[in-house]
């Protein structure tokens, strides 16, 4: 598929080959115009000067002006000559930045992460020693936000949250979240299991803020088809990192599940007793970008992350719907 830049250009861009000199005409001519003199030329372009002189000759003739004054022991640019130059040399230059650009973004150590602060606090920092002991020599840089950071705000790869596709970027299925009415395992007596009318006489946890209606209280009473109107007083939190840390501390039941706290469910520090169907949400995805090369060190956490979900039985290949 063609870029936006390339589709606007179609018909001009399939003229450049024809139009355009071959490049390596134009990087002789630039030192040759910089230094005045084709010998100086040919030692730095490591040719000969005869070659240079060859070269220059051919350029004149694909263009059909003269761009030098031959003088007896060196050269001049003619007046199309510095036009010319001054434009080349300008094209050249941009190309060698962006080219040094990019082959120093391939060649770093640095990984710029985005996610969200409950993948972050919950399954990745947990992991990362696995990470640093596999890779001691890549540098990860977390941006850690709710919102949606986009690759402008120098992200190399991001884990996120919600409904493929996502703007800019080629994304890979991780994991699908389930919740479910969750407490700490001190918070009841052993072994205790609710019916959902129960719920109704419990402390309830609730999340408000930039997060989905059916990660609410409200929605999960109305599928129940339970009034919540008659439910107890509870306590309200703007962040899922302390909407767990409040569960933890037995202070009611949150709307929460895996992946991001399977860790507390196998060790028993939280527990689902309540007898209904959990929720299936949406899915968290691993985001590289489109449009650029991902560097080796880049390519490497992206596919250590992908190893782990596929080593706790996730599957790859699932899509959203």
């Amino acid at each position: 598929m063609l870029n936006s830049y390339a589709t606007r250009n179609l018909s001009f861009m399939q003229r450049l080959r024809y139009k355009l000199p071959p490049p390596n005409l134009l990087i002789t001519f630039e030192a040759a115009g910089r230094h005045l003199s084709f010998t100086r030329a040919a030692s730095e372009l490591n040719v000969s000067r005869v070659a240079v002189s060859q070269q220059m000759q051919a350029l004149e003739k694909f263009l059909g002006t003269i761009l030098f004054l031959r003088l007896q022991r060196s050269v001049k640019l003619t007046r199309e000559g510095e036009r010319y130059h001054l434009a080349i040399s300008d094209a050249l230059e941009r190309a060698l930045r962006a080219t040094t650009e990019i082959s120093k973004r391939a060649e770093s150590n640095v990984v710029n992460v985005g996610t969200t602060p409950g993948f972050m606090t919950y399954w990745l920092s947990p992991r990362l020693g696995e990470f640093r002991t596999l890779h001691p020599d890549i540098d990860l840089r977390f941006i850690v936000s709710d919102g949606n950071l986009g690759f402008e705000d120098n992200i190399d790869v991001a884990i996120r949250y919600g409904v493929p596709p996502f703007d800019g970027a080629d994304a890979t299925f991780l994991a699908r979240q389930t919740i479910a009415p969750t407490c700490a395992s001190t918070f009841l007596p052993e072994g205790s299991r609710f019916q959902p009318t129960d719920l109704l006489k419990q402390p309830l946890l609730h999340l408000e803020g930039p997060y989905d209606e059916q990660t609410r209280w409200s929605s999960w009473f109305r599928a129940q088809g339970l009034d919540m109107a008659k439910a107890r007083a509870g306590i309200t939190l703007n962040s899922y990192t302390s909407l767990v840390q409040a569960a933890l501390d037995g202070q009611g039941f949150a709307l929460i599940g895996p992946p991001l706290i399977e860790k507390f469910l196998s060790n028993g520090s939280l527990v689902q007793p309540v007898d209904a169907q959990p929720i299936v949400r949406h899915a968290f995805h691993l985001l590289l970008p489109k449009t650029t090369l991902p560097s080796v060190a880049v390519r490497a956490f992206a596919g250590w992350i992908k190893a782990s979900f596929v080593a706790l039985g996730e599957n790859p290949m699932e899509h959203e719907t």
